[in-house]
């Protein structure tokens, strides 16, 4: 290969690579709860999506209530967190908080 192909080639590579670097790494999707508090009939859900314009849908049944949240997720090296206030039907009472996206009760908010 001659020394101009070469360098063409090379040149060539590094653009790709450029144009592949620049693809958007914001997905959106269910994300997990990282934290919840209860207020009666207002459930306070925090989400590791910053800034990912979060939404939350409820199923409530006599002993759960089940919270799926969808968000963007930002690229990883984000450290905040989305706030939601979901409001239910009926005060949380004995029923169980679970998360929609990992079938398991999400872990308190501290504080």
């Amino acid at each position: 290969m001659t020394p101009a192909r070469t360098i063409l080639l090379a040149w060539f590579v590094l653009v790709l690579a450029a144009c592949a670097a620049s693809e958007p790494t914001e997905v959106r999707g269910p994300v997990p709860i990282v934290g919840w508090s209860n207020g009666g009939d207002v459930q306070i859900v925090d989400v590791d999506s910053c800034g990912g314009d979060p939404e939350a849908s409820v199923v409530e049944t006599e002993s759960t209530v089940t919270i799926t949240v969808t968000s963007t997720k930002r690229d990883p090296g984000d450290a905040c967190l989305d706030s939601l206030e979901i409001e239910l039907d009926a005060e949380l009472g004995d029923r169980q908080v679970i998360d929609g996206v990992t079938g398991e009760e999400p872990p308190g908010i501290e504080g």
